[in-house]
Order: C-alpha cells, then structure tokens, then sequence
C-alpha cells in the first residue's frame, strides 16, 4: 500500500550493482505474528543484486522510480562504505517503527550523514496528520483502512513536519526532487535526474466504494427499523442489546490489548475504547440476568456518558465507526429513556 524505498549503488568500471535494502524481514522468525502485533518487529538491513532486487518488482507489477543523486565522489565513497558495515550480520537488525523508523526514514538518514555534504529539504507548515497522510494510500482497502483507524489511536493525529512525512516513499521522494546540497557557499540540486525504471497502473488510488460505512449504515437502518417497530408493540428485544454489547466488548478487548501492551506508540492513547468498552463484554452476561436489572440497567448511563464523551476527544475516527456509535445510541437511549416512558406511563 504504501511503496517501498531502497539505496542502488551503480559502479560499471567496478562491475557493482547492488540494492540496500531496509525491508527485509523473516515470517519464520520465532512468534513472528505475536512480535509483530506487540510492536517488537526487528527487521533487516540486507543488499542483493539489482537484478535479483527488480525481478520482484516486474512479477507484482509495481512500478519503480530511480533519483540520481548529485553527491561528490567521496560522499559516495563514504556512503557506500557505511552501508557495507551497516549490512554486516551484527549491524543489520534494527527495531522498526512505521511512523518514526522504517525502510524509507533508513534511507534518508543514511544518506543525510554520509553524503559528505549538507542537505537542506523544504521546509513547510504542517497541516496534515500521520493519519491523514496514511489514509491517502488506502482508497482501494477500505476494510484495511478501517482496521487501521481502530487500531492507531490519537496520537496518529498530530501534525507531521515535511521532515516526518518521508516516513512514507511517496514524500521522501518529492523531498528529494526539492532539496539542494551546500558546499560552502554554493548550493545545487540533490537530485540530478529521475527516471522510470518500470511503470505500471497504480491500483491503490483508485477509489473504491466506501463499504465499511454502507455495510454499518444498513445495519443501523436495519436496528432502528427493529428497535421502532417493537416500542410500537410494546416488546423488548434484548437479545439485540446482548449481542451489540458482547460484540463491542469482544473488539474493546482486541483493541485495548494493542493499546495496553503493543510497543507501538501511535496506539496509545485509543479512544475507540470509549465505545468498544471492555466491560461490555461481562455486562452482556449479565444483563441477561432479569432478576438482577434494576441494578445493572444504571450500565447504559455509564456507557451513554462513554459514548457521548467519545465525541469531543479529538481523536478522528472512521466513519463507519460514527455509524457503530449511532447505532448504540439508539439502544442505550431507548433502553434508558424508553424504560423511564415505560414507568410514567
């Protein structure tokens, strides 16, 4: 979804062409999946041939862009030189982080330390968020984006620098189309040329329908119309509340564990749990107990106040997800109000 950035140092007098590579990591690795989750990914710094490196690129048509950079030949002897150490087995591992650390954040910093010169990027005034940047790259996984947005918490809305922008290859890029090198008192372009190495349609910008929103619209038609049509016969349907309780119960604990435990630090602080609420999941128990509701019915206050306060935390959320919080208004408010309609009457 979000590309991919690489180093290629080219020497045909040398008979050199190889790719340094900061994505590089193993799904054999002991309890990958979990260390994944947890945030304590360590991926690897490795270089290949180029060839070997493109092969990959033609067989998942992915298109490949090539910057020649404007770096004087003892800044490119000293780069090659560090990645050379960097790609040593006791130097190649490094603890990912999508936002801060990653393959293309890799790049850059190599490159700004050894080019042997000073590298100067454009600077502007942030207006976007780590999200917002993100999501431009999810128009055709909606289901993935929603996912994404349950998961990554508040801190993922904060401004970003155009320096923190290159964290995705799209930016880094264009940072470097618009970046100058100084030597002393002269200043030059730190790319001399861009080429197309391989060109293929993009298919992740092409917009797809927004289906999480229109599957969790259709349901909350679908709930109101129920929950309408039995306050007009006077009936309850309970088994509704137990399972919109147990459902977003069982997704506060998904969430909650990530936000608790995952190493990860865009995912702390989560407001989704203000309405994927843990508690849910035990309050679903015991709201089928009748005997004990004029007790446990103070619940819905709690989760109504939850719900409410939902809104004026500032943490952006998908917008199936303000279906999901409408869809419990509904019964938190008919089973707060309703039942109070119930004792006047």
């Amino acid at each position: 979804m979000y590309g991919h950035t690489a180093i290629r140092v080219k020497d045909e007098a040398q008979n050199i062409d190889l790719v340094f590579n900061y994505g590089l990591f193993s799904f054999e690795a002991p309890d990958f999946m979990y260390r994944f989750a947890k945030g304590q990914t360590d991926y690897l710094m490795g270089d290949e041939k180029f060839g070997s490196f493109m092969r990959g690129y033609v067989e998942e048509k992915r298109s490949v862009y090539e910057q020649v950079l404007n770096i004087p030949p003892e800044g490119k002897t000293h780069l090659f030189q560090a990645l050379l150490e960097n790609a040593k087995p006791g130097n190649r591992m490094y603890r990912y982080n999508f936002f801060m650390d990653n393959c293309a954040t890799r790049v850059r910093d190599m490159i700004v330390r050894n080019a042997g010169v000073t590298v100067l990027f454009t600077d502007n005034h942030p207006a976007e968020s780590y999200r917002d940047l993100i999501k431009k790259h999810h128009h055709h996984f909606r289901w993935i984006d929603l996912g994404i947005d349950l998961l990554v918490g508040k801190k993922a809305d904060q401004s970003v620098s155009a320096y923190g922008q290159m964290f995705l290859p799209d930016y880094l890029k264009a940072q470097f189309d618009g970046a100058k090198i100084t030597t002393g008192e002269t200043s030059q372009p730190l790319v001399l040329e861009t080429r197309t190495l391989l060109l293929y349609p993009n298919a992740r910008l092409i917009s797809d329908l927004p289906w999480p929103a229109i599957a969790f619209g259709c349901i909350f038609l679908i709930i109101a119309w129920i929950s309408v049509c039995n306050i007009l016969r006077k009936k309850s349907i309970d088994w509704l509340d137990y399972w919109l309780f147990a459902l977003t119960g069982l997704a506060g604990l998904i969430i909650g564990w990530f936000t608790l435990y995952s190493e990860h630090p865009a995912m702390s602080p989560n407001y989704n749990l203000l309405w994927a609420f843990p508690p849910n999941l035990i309050f679903a128990a015991i709201w089928r107990i009748k005997k004990w509701r004029i007790y446990s019915k103070y619940y819905f206050y709690l989760a109504g106040a939850c719900l409410l306060l939902s809104l004026y935390v500032g943490q952006v959320f998908n917008p199936a997800v303000y279906l999901i919080i409408l869809i419990l208004s509904v019964r938190f408010g008919i089973n707060i109000f309703g039942k109070l309609y119930s004792v006047k009457a």
